[in-house]
């Protein structure tokens, strides 16, 4: 089996209400936290179903409850475990904070250490999203806190695709740094949809990964029913006839 980063890439535009989906999606990552929770219950119910023979449904906020439900538990352990990789992140970042009050004249140095704590720390946040990904990827399919914790899984997962998981959101972060600049220039808005295409990009290949690891002899994750399960539908009052009755004459008064 083969990642097919193509398909990754045009995975949020497969859908009949394409544009609609983006927006909407969009408007999600402009809200604190909920916003995110929402988006991971909608990525995690069109892969999961998609694996299971149901179509990918575009989002609609109808389901803002259910979406948001199913991208709790993977976006709470997401937070616990970044938790712990605060500490790496912060010593990536200390030649930035120590070239200036070692060497406060040397110019050449302080441009050189900004620069190698920006890489450290741009490779650190890859590291920790790649080591999240099993952890984030397990939660959200059973949806449970603490199924997502598995040592077994999260080291047998980084083991046979970390490496690839690790090239590929390499490759979609390079081009993505490029986008984002053009978004900034699209009064700004069009930086939420390029943050929003490559949070459906790095989901799919975080699937594919998935169906790899699986493909290599990987233990399989048991899926939450919940999220096969049809989303409930909107409540609307009943329907009006389009003709009612007629009503009858009145009856004249009898002499």
């Amino acid at each position: 089996m083969k990642i097919d980063f193509g398909a990754a890439c045009m995975d949020l535009f497969k859908t009949e209400k394409k544009w609609i989906t983006l927006l909407l999606l969009s408007v999600c990552i402009l809200i604190p936290v909920v916003g995110q929770m929402v988006m991971l219950g909608y990525l995690f119910r069109r892969h999961v179903g998609e694996r299971a023979g149901i179509p990918a449904a575009d989002f609609d906020f109808t389901h803002f409850g259910e979406h948001l439900k199913a991208g709790l538990w993977p976006t709470v352990c997401s937070l616990v475990a970044s938790l712990f990789m605060i500490p790496l992140i912060m010593i990536a970042m200390v030649p930035m904070f120590i070239a200036p009050i070692l060497a406060p004249e040397n110019e050449v140095i302080i441009v050189v250490a900004i620069l190698l704590g920006v890489l450290l720390y741009m490779a650190t946040i890859l590291i920790t999203v790649i080591l999240i990904a099993p952890i984030q990827l397990r939660s959200g399919m059973m949806m449970d806190f603490k199924a997502g914790f598995s040592k077994t899984f999260a080291f047998d997962f980084l083991k046979k695709v970390g490496g690839s998981l690790f090239l590929w959101w390499l490759v979609l972060t390079v081009l993505v740094v490029p986008l984002a600049m053009v978004g900034y220039l699209a009064l700004f808005v069009g930086v939420y949809v390029v943050i929003t295409w490559s949070q459906v990009t790095m989901m799919h290949l975080l699937f594919q990964h998935y169906d790899l690891y699986l493909s290599r002899g990987g233990t399989p994750v048991e899926v939450n029913p919940e999220l096969l399960a049809p989303l409930s539908q909107p409540n609307r009052p009943p329907s009006l006839p389009q003709n009612p009755p007629a009503i009858p004459p009145a009856i004249p008064p009898t002499a």
